[in-house]
């Protein structure tokens, strides 16, 4: 099996500040143009970053009557008189003390995975490049399906 650096080329004699640039620019290749077969599934395993501060500010407080009857799908405790709790955008409501706690792990509803904006801004790229990866592909089979169908 090869040393991670012969894969990758490195020259014992390159300048160090080279060999990092160059080095940094083959990770980022290697994310970005993820091949599961040539680099393992890291992708889906890579754990998302906690919310943006300013998003957990924007989620809004349910009325009351929202919350009748319902428990709260973080910690399983039915909502009392005075409870605090927060929505999602996605219209998924929590204990604000659970929401958060939770927001500071990670960006999406523990429910259906709604993301939200983190302050990550690798993260955000990384989801930028996936987006635009995925349209690509589509135009692709649309254009596929046009030639041959």
């Amino acid at each position: 099996m090869a040393s991670y650096f012969d894969e990758l080329h490195v020259d014992e004699d390159e300048v160090p500040t080279v060999r990092v640039e160059r080095l940094t620019r083959e990770t980022f290749r290697m994310l970005f143009d993820h091949d599961p077969i040539r680099y393992g599934d890291m992708v889906n395993y890579q754990s998302s970053p906690p919310a943006s501060k300013s998003e957990i500010e924007k989620l809004i407080t349910p009325l009351f009557d929202e919350l009748l009857g319902e428990q709260c799908r973080i910690c399983l405790c039915q909502y009392q008189v005075n409870d605090k709790a927060l929505t999602m955008p996605c219209k998924h409501i929590f204990h604000e003390d659970c929401l958060k706690t939770w927001l500071e792990k990670s960006n999406f509803c523990p429910l259906c995975k709604f993301e939200l904006k983190t302050d990550n801004k690798m993260y955000e790229l990384y989801k930028e490049e996936l987006k635009k990866r995925q349209a690509r592909e589509n135009n692709i089979a649309q254009l596929h399906d046009l030639m041959f169908s």
